[in-house]
């Protein structure tokens, strides 16, 4: 029995039965199953596959029982799942691999019968063609979306570019890395890429952004040593628009995991005073700086008091539904209550954190959603109860073409190559 799909099949049934993000419960898993290096990288790819595909891979499962209505317990669910999966969708697996190993492991785990079921099924899965859609099959599920966000953005994007969005997040993800221009040169970066085999390309609207191409791994050295960090282009741009400047106080208010903070830090470059926070403390214990003019502390957003700032970034909690395709799980994993309440926590936290800010300063407001009602929603009800603040529409440092016409950051992740954000950029005005 092949031991890492029978890991694949635990970390998938934990994922229904907790319903927690799924890199933590895989984090959590690999911890205690001591898996690491190739095997990790195995598991988080079959495991994110499934997940990004489940709801195609659940309609050609009902599809293939006699009785669609029949109820199937979550671990045989998932051993079909990924059966179907490697059978249909994986093409460098030969199927008789794929069927043999997933009937071994529902006749070990769940007897005989379940092992002559899931026989069965995958062998009649491989006459499955994947890019035939089913006449029965919805949209949705055809793009392995829930129906409620699929009408949702219907409504918002219209079908093409909903369509263009799904495809966009169901492709693999293209990573992006920063350069640390204190400790890396651009010229040191490309030798190392040329000698290790990693090709990298330079973001055209900047440069210390770039796109890795291929071999992510073969970089682990220069993240260790802090030279790159792994970040994406829109993320980076979110500093960008905060535009943190030496010798200032600067807030960053909902910092975990603190990729943002520590771009900041390298544009202080050691002089002003930055404080990070999070209501997280186990997340910011993960939080490393050997600068001095850094604080980083544990408080919430929504009710503590900070110290007076030239400029704020906060990055508030959001539904996520920006980087759907770093992060599969997240659209089984929400609805459309947690938009709102969501909408709740970030008014009381932009609400709060205003009245740090010094008049004249400048605070961002971000999140990684494309939702409106997190977005604009949020910004508009807070202009209307804060007269003083105005929206900075002087952005000469963004591409047009991420800009909305309101002049917000708003890269459309399946014309950006990103993942979606919005970020504003609201003015303290002086009077």
């Amino acid at each position: 029995m092949d031991p890492l799909r029978r890991h694949a099949v635990n970390v998938l049934t934990l994922f229904d039965k907790e319903g927690a993000q799924l890199k933590r419960i895989r984090d959590l898993y690999c911890k205690k199953n001591t898996i690491s290096g190739n095997d990790r990288q195995r598991l988080t790819a079959m495991t994110n596959a499934v997940i990004r595909w489940r709801g195609r891979l659940d309609h050609w499962l009902f599809g293939l029982l006699n009785k669609p209505n029949r109820k199937i317990q979550p671990e045989l669910k998932n051993v079909l799942r990924l059966g179907i999966y490697e059978v249909v969708m994986d093409e460098k697996v030969p199927d008789y691999a794929a069927v043999d190993a997933y009937v071994e492991i529902a006749k070990r785990s769940l007897g005989k019968g379940q092992g002559k079921l899931t026989n069965a099924l995958l062998r009649k899965a491989t006459h499955i063609h994947k890019n035939d859609k089913p006449e029965k099959c919805t949209i949705y599920d055809w793009y392995s979306f829930p129906d409620w966000l699929w009408e949702k953005w219907i409504n918002q994007f219209g079908e093409e570019k909903t369509k263009a969005l799904a495809n966009y997040y169901n492709s693999v993800p293209q990573i992006d890395i920063r350069r640390n221009e204190a400790k890396l040169s651009h010229e040191d970066l490309q030798s190392f890429c040329i000698e290790n085999n990693i090709e990298i390309e330079l973001w055209n609207n900047s440069d210390i952004f770039y796109k890795v191409i291929h071999n992510l791994s073969g970089l682990k050295n220069l993240i260790a040593a802090g030279k790159i960090k792994v970040q994406d282009r829109a993320a980076g741009m979110v500093v960008e628009l905060l535009s943190p400047k030496q010798g200032e106080t600067i807030l960053d208010v909902c910092a975990a995991p603190g990729s943002k903070a520590n771009y900041i830090e390298e544009l202080m470059d050691g002089r002003g005073k930055l404080y990070i926070s999070d209501n997280s403390s186990i997340r910011m214990n993960k939080f490393e700086t050997e600068c001095k003019n850094i604080v980083v502390d544990v408080k919430d957003a929504s009710k503590d008091n900070f110290p007076l700032a030239d400029a704020i970034l906060i990055d508030v909690p959001c539904s996520g539904t920006g980087v759907i395709g770093n992060k599969p799980d997240i659209r089984w994993r929400r609805s459309l209550n947690n938009i709102r309440e969501f909408v709740e926590l970030q008014m009381s936290i932009i609400n709060h954190i205003s009245s740090f800010l010094k008049p004249g300063g400048r605070m961002v407001y971000s999140t990684c959603s494309i939702e409106p009602e997190e977005n604009w929603g949020v910004v508009d009800a807070f202009l209307k109860l804060n007269a003083n603040y105005f929206i900075d529409k002087e952005t000469n440092i963004i591409p047009n073409s991420w800009l909305d016409e309101r002049s917000a950051l708003a890269p459309f992740p399946s014309m950006s190559n990103t993942d979606g954000m919005f970020a504003a950029r609201l003015i303290n005005e002086i009077k």
